[in-house]
């Protein structure tokens, strides 16, 4: 595709050609449909390879680099039935409504995907960090790390303190430990 996607200022994007210089608006993708194009990981890992992807791609890659991160295997160690499955729901379902939506261009004749002015809207929505684990999975390595740093300065000074290296009484120790984890679960809460 000779053409470069620009972003302007009133949330839409417009389409630069390359060959002769005229620009061509595009109008955004209203948020509902954006968010229903994007539910599947299937759409949003074909978004993202296409992203990297300097020109059209053949859609068999796409496929077996889904099929690859799916499996959790490389590419060379993928099976049949792997490639197959992925290839199928992107052949008959996924391709076909990104295309749809204009967000692709999906030759299914020539089995080639490339990117239209859209896709660029959509790629902010793509930098979610830690897509592979839940909401609640990030929540529980944050109280762990922060209630984790608490639980080793408690044990330091408690420490100390038995080796009378630190002269505090034991209310003080005490009141500075449950300072501690209080300060950790504020930074948990109000992060």
């Amino acid at each position: 595709m000779d053409a470069t996607a620009v972003t302007t200022g009133d949330g839409t994007a417009a389409v630069e050609s390359e060959q002769d210089g005229t620009t061509e608006e595009v109008a955004p993708i209203p948020k509902d449909d954006l968010f229903h194009l994007l539910q599947n990981q299937r759409r949003r890992r074909v978004l993202s390879y296409l992203r990297d992807a300097d020109d059209q791609v053949d859609m068999r890659d796409v496929a077996e680099h889904i099929a690859a991160l799916e499996n959790d295997v490389e590419v060379t160690a993928l099976s049949s039935a792997q490639r197959k499955r992925v290839y199928v729901g992107l052949y008959q379902c996924h391709l076909p409504k990104l295309d749809e939506a204009g967000v692709i261009h999906y030759d299914q004749s020539r089995g080639t995907v490339e990117r239209t002015g859209i896709t660029d809207q959509l790629f902010p929505y793509l930098e979610v960090p830690g897509e592979t684990e839940s909401p609640v999975e990030d929540v529980r390595q944050l109280v762990l790390r922060y209630h984790g740093v608490a639980t080793v300065l408690g044990v330091v000074l408690t420490a100390a303190a038995w080796a009378s290296v630190l002269p505090v009484a034991g209310l003080w120790l005490a009141t500075v430990v449950t300072v501690l984890f209080a300060a950790a679960t504020f930074a948990v809460v109000y992060r």
